[in-house]
């Protein structure tokens, strides 16, 4: 086998060289896109799009091609070597090709964004396997249809053309396929569910499709693929017609897949200013008459328009969503140059400024895409955008430095110091819930404004959350840090962590603890208990954990009247259950989480 693979490389590597460089000019260019990306990760889904897959075609293709269309296997066939062992050798040929650039392209990829995206095994090791499952599928079919030989454009016609025509009248668009799910674009991010199950699909039918080609090649001793490289004679032309028609012909018998209608709202209060806002709600929320909110909120982004200097602002809509609670407010985009603010508005205990925080994040992650590709400017926004309130709104300042100071308490009970917290804003986000965590970031906001001034803590917030371009050149390839950014104003991240410090004081009394019970046959429930000091407003989630997860978001939540008692579900032996209990203080007017705990069912 070695002997064949060095025969292999000496006929191939012109081609490979031209290949490789090809790969390293558009990695290049991918990297330099992904500054308009969630994440500068995503160059690497890129590149295995728009080089991986072109490559694991054509490489089947052209070796293949070369032996059977020529008719050299034959030979190949004379030596004392089994037809597996040079189909085997082929295929490993081509898969090796693929991975000697892709995975130290891979490599220079984790290595350049080191400083730019937090990096842990599991992140890391995730995007790896679901690369290299949806590389091999893909590889593994363009095999098989490639020792087709003269039917492969036929097949490759077909097989395009029955996935746009799914694709455009099932129900389940394309992208949630299995093998296109694995390569979806949640490859490059964080705390995003792992799919094992369309991974353990897509694996499989790698697995199937590679059988298939040793099918192909060993049937008849080899005769099969012999015939298949013949010439299409005049009837086979015509069945491949007849073919092509009727799978256009079967096409028209599934019904349409209908596009959701534009978003719109039919009743809405609307601002008469720039840029618009929207509140859908004729009631009063949070104490404040709609079309007096519309104005404020529109007043407002203006003015944190010109003090960061951004562009036009997109129409904003405030959506009453019954579902949430008063202090779950979200925000997304509905159709090109449209935002949603999404939030119970006709709760009485709504609060306004948050309401107007998440007003100002949306925009300003709408309008720069410097943010969108750095994660770790997640705290800087924001604090930055409770700083903004907080200037605006009398009283709110006193209120913010009660939540940070309670913030810092929990983050010194789980062992975070200000440094950390502020590098790894998802896991203190986690830690805190969105409520503390802001007020945590503001608290780094204040020490900002307090060492730079008025003046250079504006350009810092432009440098950071609205600048777009540079003149230096090296802004192509990278985007500098957040650490790199406070080093540059005069505050490094350091200096900043230290005089956030906080009196260390005692960790919060209120624990939770979960405890099985088993029922009937192999059926168990759920006791928690709140000990210490009572919780008020406590909220419970749940979670079954399937294998390979470590933590998640809870699918129910649980509004829980007494510190002890059940969660109402059951869950089967041998389940990993994860139980959050979160509560809501008064004083911070803020909800905050007690703990988590996984419980392992016997």
């Amino acid at each position: 086998m070695i002997a064949l693979l060095r025969k292999e490389a000496r006929e191939h590597w012109r081609f490979m060289l031209l290949l490789y460089l090809i790969g390293g000019l558009m990695f290049l260019l991918m990297w330099i896109q992904a500054r308009s990306a969630i994440s500068p990760l995503a160059a690497w889904r890129s590149l295995l799009l728009g080089f991986g897959v072109p490559a694991a075609i054509l490489l089947p293709n052209r070796l293949v091609m070369r032996e059977y269309g020529l008719g050299t296997q034959l030979f190949l066939e004379s030596l004392p070597i089994g037809r597996g062992t040079v189909l085997l050798t082929k295929w490993l040929a081509g898969w090796i090709g693929l991975l000697l650039f892709l995975v130290p392209a891979f490599g220079l990829m984790l290595y350049a964004a080191r400083h730019q995206v937090y990096l842990n095994g599991g992140l890391v090791g995730l995007m790896a396997l679901r690369s290299l499952v949806f590389l091999a599928f893909v590889y593994a079919g363009a095999f098989a249809i490639a020792l087709t030989l003269r039917f492969r454009f036929a097949l490759w016609g077909l097989l395009l053309l029955g996935v746009v025509l799914l694709s455009v009248h099932l129900q389940q668009p394309m992208t949630q396929w299995p093998p296109f799910l694995v390569a979806g674009e949640a490859m490059a991010l964080e705390g995003v569910q792992p799919p094992w199950r369309e991974i353990a699909i897509t694996a499989a039918m790698a697995g199937g499709l590679l059988a298939a080609a040793l099918l192909m090649a060993l049937s008849a001793r080899g005769a099969l693929v012999v015939v298949l490289a013949r010439r299409l004679s005049a009837g086979a032309r015509t069945l491949l017609a007849f073919a092509f028609g009727a799978v256009f012909a079967l096409s028209t018998l599934l019904e349409k897949r209908v596009p959701p209608q534009p978003f719109r709202l039919e009743q809405a209060v609307s601002s008469q200013a720039e840029p618009a806002v929207q509140v859908g709600w004729t009631g009063k929320v949070g104490g404040v008459a709609p079309d007096r909110l519309a104005e404020s909120m529109s007043s407002d982004l203006a003015a944190l328009q010109a003090w960061l200097g951004l562009g036009r602002l997109a129409p904003l809509s405030l959506v009453p969503d019954a579902w949430r609670e008063a202090d779950d407010i979200g925000f997304g985009r509905a159709g090109r140059g449209q935002l949603v603010v999404r939030a119970a508005l006709g709760a009485p205990d709504l609060a306004l400024p948050q309401l107007q925080e998440m007003a100002r994040i949306a925009q300003i992650l709408d309008q720069s895409p410097a943010y969108d590709w750095r994660e770790d400017r997640t705290w800087l926004l924001r604090g930055f955008s409770a700083w903004w309130e907080a200037e605006r709104t009398e009283g709110y300042a006193a209120l913010l430095q009660r939540r940070a100071a309670f913030a810092a308490r929990l983050l010194h009970a789980h062992g975070l110091d200000p440094e950390r917290a502020l590098r790894q804003s998802e896991t203190t986000d986690q830690l805190l819930g969105d409520c503390l965590g802001a007020a945590y970031a503001w608290r780094a906001m204040q020490v900002l404004h307090a060492r730079l001034g008025a003046e250079g803590f504006q350009a810092l917030m432009r440098a950071a959350l609205a600048q777009h371009t540079t003149d230096d050149a090296r802004s192509l390839l990278r985007v500098a840090t957040t650490a790199d950014l406070l080093a540059q104003a005069g505050v490094p991240l350091p200096q900043l962590a230290q005089a956030m410090q906080l009196a260390p004081l005692p960790a919060p009394p209120t624990t939770l603890q979960v405890q099985p019970a088993r029922l009937a046959g192999a059926m168990f429930e759920l006791r928690y208990r709140i000990l210490g000091a009572p919780a008020t407003g406590l909220m419970l989630g749940y979670k079954t954990l399937h294998p390979g997860e470590s933590s998640a978001g809870p699918d129910a939540t649980y509004r829980a009247g007494a510190a002890s008692g059940l969660l109402p579900a059951t869950f089967t032996g041998g389940s990993r259950v994860l139980v959050v209990a979160e509560a809501y203080d008064t004083g911070l007017a803020c909800r905050y989480r007690i703990g988590a705990v996984r419980a392992a069912l016997p």
